[in-house]
């Protein structure tokens, strides 16, 4: 039997008054978050600002070649072998470098307008292991060539002892850009800088397990920490990560983040180098440029930045593995490859490049090269007109 209950005329006063002080407290602190807000804006906005009037993101690079190699008739090479050295320096993969045609034992190279060398091509012709002649394009002999030099390393010009390769987005494989993604930040394109449902998960995760372990942050967010603010996981920290997350999406395109993104984070250590990007974490790991990667090199690249030093592969192959297959599976999973590929990429072993001159005693040289490009560089600015001549890489 239903029950009617009848509210007498101050009842109905008490609870009018009761919903109208809720409504006005809650407005009270719509108001105040918008204040404080849009002070903080302000703020974190002049130091975007600021921080971007100081001139490019990144540190210049010098880049320091070994001398190039000079091909003679007689000397003892295949043509093979020679595509293996202009692969090295990055021939075909950089057509603006240079590229080259392995035909049998001739082979055609061809320097690029960014070649070390003038773009005038050659023709080396080789049999039984042997130069037999070298042509010029206009057909005319030639006694030596030389090759396009090696690229030892690329120092960064900061404070630390860092080596970065900027690469631009268009250069980055989209495998990539999609294991990052997959692994790191599924909704990277769609999202506004800030992850809400995974950043509410990890911190009530956070809060029950009394750590501060949960990885709720976007791509943007950790370019964000990269760029302004110290590793430190604190609350004040992470509200100011979110708040320059703001400024940064409101400034630049998905792409202009991502490719900042690719040359600022942390990729581990290489002798006593610290390797920041995937640029020169391509280098370091497999010895090859960014865009030779595989779909399997990709993902362990992209499985090492949660914890460069943890999944170190030359330190740590076992984890390392697991953790590229981890990556492989969430690529699948969000459809950037098939199960079938992602099953034969982690089929594949790791391929290491062996140790070079960045994991050597050759370091010690490389930092006296280092100080003398910075000490040349403060030369220029200070005297622009008497060295016009210089250029750095």
């Amino acid at each position: 039997m239903p029950v009617k209950v009848k509210l007498g005329s101050k009842d109905r006063t008490l609870l009018s008054r009761l919903l109208r002080w809720t409504l006005l407290a809650f407005l009270f602190c719509v108001i105040i978050f918008a204040i404080v807000f849009g002070a903080y804006y302000h703020h974190y906005q002049q130091v975007v600002d600021d921080r971007l009037a100081n001139g490019p993101l990144f540190a210049s690079v010098s880049q320091i070649y070994a001398a190039p190699q000079e091909i003679r008739p007689g000397q003892r090479l295949t043509a093979a072998s020679i595509a293996a050295s202009l692969r090295r320096a990055g021939y075909n993969a950089q057509p603006q470098l240079g590229s080259f045609q392995l035909r049998g034992d001739t082979i055609l190279i061809k320097p690029g307008p960014q070649s070390y060398h003038s773009t005038d091509g050659a023709s080396i012709n080789t049999t039984n292991g042997s130069v037999q002649s070298i042509t010029a394009e206009n057909g005319v002999a030639l006694k030596s060539y030389q090759l396009e030099p090696q690229l030892i390393t690329a120092l960064s010009e900061d404070k630390g002892r860092s080596k970065r390769r900027l690469v631009a987005y268009k250069d980055i494989p989209p495998h990539m850009v999609q294991a990052v993604i997959a692994i790191e930040d599924h909704r990277f394109f769609e999202h506004g800088g800030i992850n809400y449902v995974r950043t509410i998960k990890c911190g009530v995760q956070d809060v029950f397990s009394g750590k501060r372990e949960c990885g709720g942050s976007t791509v943007t967010q950790q370019l964000a920490r990269g760029f302004f603010l110290t590793p430190e996981k604190k609350i004040k920290r992470k509200l100011q990560e979110i708040m320059i997350t703001f400024q940064l999406e409101s400034r630049f395109n998905k792409e202009q983040i991502f490719e900042m993104y690719a040359n600022q984070i942390p990729m581990g250590q290489r002798g006593s180098f610290a390797v920041a990007g995937f640029g020169e974490a391509a280098q370091a790991y497999f010895g090859k440029n960014l865009s030779q990667l595989d779909t399997a090199e990709c993902a362990l690249l992209a499985g090492i930045i949660q914890r460069p030093s943890y999944f170190n592969p030359y330190k740590h192959m076992d984890r390392a593995m697991a953790r590229r297959n981890l990556v492989l599976d969430q690529m699948a999973e969000t459809n950037a490859i098939s199960p079938a590929e992602a099953e034969r990429a982690k089929a594949e072993p790791i391929r290491l490049a062996p140790p070079n001159v960045d994991a050597s005693e050759a370091p010690y040289f490389v930092d006296l090269v280092h100080e003398q490009n910075r000490a040349a560089r403060r030369r220029l600015r200070n005297r622009p007109r008497l060295a016009p001549h210089l250029h750095f890489a």
